[in-house]
């Protein structure tokens, strides 16, 4: 790529997006490169939106920002991680310019997390809050700077350094670096999804070289080069029977890249090689002919081949790939067989839980459940959205079902941001995905507009009551910490009223708050058994009254965020280390603030439904 090829590329893009985006239109390319960046690495899916309003909230770069352009959580991620971005729209730029840029990301994140507030302005102080909030024990911290000038032998290695020296560790933070042609290549990417390949052709060492497995499946040696063209033709959409797309691991890369550069001979015996599943494949010569195929297994090798310089006509080397014709009679059977070849063949990066549910038999039952009540349910990564499902809390998938169904049907505000993971756990998953399917999604329809209301409307609404309160910078912090709780409590308030939680369970919740196993020995039974919840609020409200809907959860929201401020403030005496992040983690301090104030906690309930009832 020649040397400003990348930089005008950019530059043209930019321009693209200021005319798609109403609200970038007069900004300066400075700003609009930061956006530019953000939507192409982050925002590859097409099923996620990326609007003005996303935009708004995303980016905070501005006077006293404390040096960071945007921030977000990863759209991609189960786990929340939280993303610090800079970005320097330059056509040069040097090591220590770069070096600074990181340090200043990280000095921003510790500032924050110590407290120091005021040295932000306004917007990043809230914005902070909200996205850190959703951080848990199983989250990264993600520091990723971007820039349009091209890398110059700057030595990333060098720069990584900083986590070290600043005292965080390499499990729970990292630093992603992206030069001229690394936004160039997320661009491309970011353009080129599709849903599915429907034919390609790759070629093999030898004429007729392959080793068969009855008529179903075959092992070739596969041409890098032909695997490269294959990806520069199709890019991700090569991957999307995959149980991920391409993600960033340095150790793994630089292993492959090693290989690529100074051994391609030792490649095949180094690498672990593709797997391709298709509905056919035909052999003539040196051609291997694919229809409806999907690589599902070296989905890093495949994209780090294609990004390679080394590779081309005259350089090529060959490495193992198998072929398997997908088997089945029904969808849930080809479904289930492509899951059961991709989890096992992949061995190379940790496979996530939801990667392992995308394409099980249940979850594509219950999209079809979920749509009856009028609910966009994706089972697959990169599936688009129809318009009609556009609105925020018409669209969901297995990620966000799962931690809206820890807080609001088992009652576990904390561990539905602490350790979302805690879904995969055969007790949670089954009464959601093989359960009283019915009740669950209507259940879920609720919860998916609590939530969103909580996102979009209760929290400013709350900030600008409170923000002349002379308890504004307690308060404040608190509720935006407070989204789970506020969310299980809706549900819980709802579930008492409706009498399917009782006085009789209050009584075992209460005794049992401090005892190690109080969830597992008492509480689970009492939570899942969800027989008649849905609707929380009257119906009538849901479908032709938001506004009076929106009154009883804002009402609902501030009993909650007020009685657990009172005891996080008694607890904050005994232990000035806590915060409202660490406090609301913890499970048992939602059910002890419900204890601590419940006379005054139940009478609100029974006013706020009584006068809807």
């Amino acid at each position: 790529m020649e040397k400003n090829t990348s930089y005008e590329t950019i530059c043209s893009k930019i321009q693209i997006l200021k005319e798609s985006y109403p609200c970038l239109r007069k900004e300066s390319n400075d700003h609009v490169f930061a956006v530019l960046c953000v939507k192409s690495n982050f925002y590859k899916n097409p099923s996620l939106s990326f609007t003005d309003s996303d935009i708004e909230n995303i980016l905070v770069d501005s006077q006293g920002d404390g040096g960071a352009d945007a921030l977000l959580t990863d759209p991609n991620s189960e786990t929340s991680n939280l993303i610090i971005c800079q970005a320097k729209y330059y056509q040069r730029i040097t090591f220590d310019e770069v070096r600074d840029a990181v340090a200043k990301m990280i000095l921003f994140y510790k500032s924050m997390k110590r407290g120091e507030y005021e040295t932000v302005n306004a917007k990043v102080q809230r914005r902070f809050l909200t996205l850190d909030a959703e951080v848990g024990d199983e989250s990264k911290v993600c520091f990723v700077f971007y820039t349009s000038a091209q890398k110059n032998g700057i030595r990333e290695d060098r720069i990584q350094k900083l986590l070290q020296e600043h005292g965080l560790d390499n499990l729970n933070y990292e630093i992603q670096l992206y030069f001229a042609d690394d936004v160039v290549d997320e661009i491309k990417e970011s353009e080129s999804r599709r849903p599915t390949v429907e034919s390609g052709k790759i070629e093999i060492d030898q004429s007729g070289n392959y080793l068969e497995f009855g008529d179903d499946a075959v092992i070739v040696n596969v041409s890098a080069f032909s695997v490269k063209e294959l990806y520069a033709r199709y890019s991700t959409n090569l991957l999307s029977r995959n149980l991920r797309y391409y993600i960033k691991k340095r150790d793994i890369d630089d292993s492959i890249n090693d290989t690529i550069r100074n051994s391609p001979e030792s490649f095949w015996f180094k690498n672990n090689g593709l797997t391709i599943i298709c509905d056919d494949f035909t052999i003539s010569g040196r051609e291997v002919k694919l229809k409806n195929f999907s690589i599902v297994n070296g989905g890093q090798t495949t994209t780090l081949l294609h990004k390679s310089k080394e590779i081309n006509r005259e350089h090529d080397f060959f490495l193992p790939c198998k072929i398997i014709k997908i088997v089945g009679n029904t969808e849930d059977e080809k479904n289930m067989f492509s899951l059961e070849i991709a989890k096992a063949t992949n061995s190379q990066k940790a496979i996530k839980q939801i990667d392992l549910k995308a394409n099980a038999p249940e979850q594509v039952r219950f999209g079809i459940a979920m749509r009856n009540v009028g609910i966009f349910y994706q089972t697959k990564r990169g599936e688009d959205i129809p318009k009609a499902y556009r609105e925020e809390y018409n669209n969901t998938d297995l990620v966000e079902v799962g931690k809206l169904c820890l807080a609001g049907m088992f009652q576990l505000p904390g561990s539905s941001r602490s350790k979302p993971s805690m879904l995969y756990l055969d007790k949670y998953y089954n009464p959601i995905f093989n359960g009283n399917q019915n009740q669950v999604c209507l259940l879920i329809r609720e919860l998916l507009y609590i939530d969103s209301y909580y996102r979009k409307i209760f929290i400013q609404q709350f900030d600008k009551e409170q923000e002349n309160s002379p308890f504004a910078a307690e308060l404040i912090p608190f509720a935006h910490n407070a989204r789970t709780i506020c969310i299980a409590f809706a549900t819980f308030a709802a579930r008492y009223y409706n009498k399917n939680i009782v006085n009789a369970d209050l009584k075992v919740i209460f005794e049992n708050i401090q005892k190690e196993k109080a969830y597992d020995d008492y509480y689970y039974d009492i939570f899942r058994n969800i027989d008649n919840v849905a609707p929380l609020i009257p119906k009538k409200l849901f479908d032709t009254n938001k506004d009076k809907y929106d009154e009883v959860l804002y009402r609902l929201f501030e009993t909650i965020i007020l009685s657990g401020k009172r005891y996080y403030a008694i607890k904050k005496e005994a232990d000035n280390t806590l915060s409202e992040t660490n406090f609301l983690k913890i499970d048992r301090n939602y059910f002890a603030i419900l204890k601590s104030d419940w006379y005054n906690i139940v009478d609100k309930i029974m006013n706020i439904f009584n006068s809807i009832s």
